[in-house]
């Protein structure tokens, strides 16, 4: 079962988190925090295949919004979009490189389908967010059944 305290590390600024974990026990917490990171906005879905237009750059200006900080340079975002790449975690990549200056990382969210779910977290909390075990699958490598970060 996935540890409540890593939801903290991914939702940290989320007033309705507190409700909602507490009418998770009887569901599978890893699969109700996808469902709640996709209604609250807070993940990015994107599809294996890769974005459509500039999603990543997008979902950063969206984070900055948010949270009233600016994680990159408009120069930078706009290099950042125009990144060509052929499997979505180079792209990833990209980001990271711009963000972790700031402190903050692109992670990935481990799903058991064709998509990434990506969300934007304080690379303080990197060690603990990369520890928890969060899909209980045997037929997913174990790796993929954690949190990752592509650097």
């Amino acid at each position: 079962m996935l540890d409540q305290g890593i939801a903290q590390f991914i939702f940290h600024d989320s007033k309705g988190l507190e409700k909602f974990l507490s009418g998770q026990e009887e569901l599978d917490l890893h699969k109700g925090l996808l469902k709640y990171g996709l209604t609250t906005k807070k993940f990015l879905y994107l599809d294996y295949k890769g974005e459509q237009y500039r999603e990543i750059v997008n979902y950063i200006l969206d984070y900055e919004i948010d949270h009233y900080i600016e994680l990159a340079t408009q120069e930078k975002l706009e290099e950042l979009g125009e990144f060509e790449y052929e499997f979505l975690p180079e792209k990833i990549r990209e980001a990271n490189k711009i963000l972790s200056q700031k402190g903050y990382g692109l992670f990935s969210y481990p799903t058991s389908g064709d998509f990434y779910a990506l969300f934007i977290a304080k690379l303080e909390n990197k060690t603990k967010l990369l520890q928890a075990e969060l899909l209980v699958d045997e037929r997913i490598p174990p790796q993929e059944r954690r949190i990752q970060y592509y650097c």
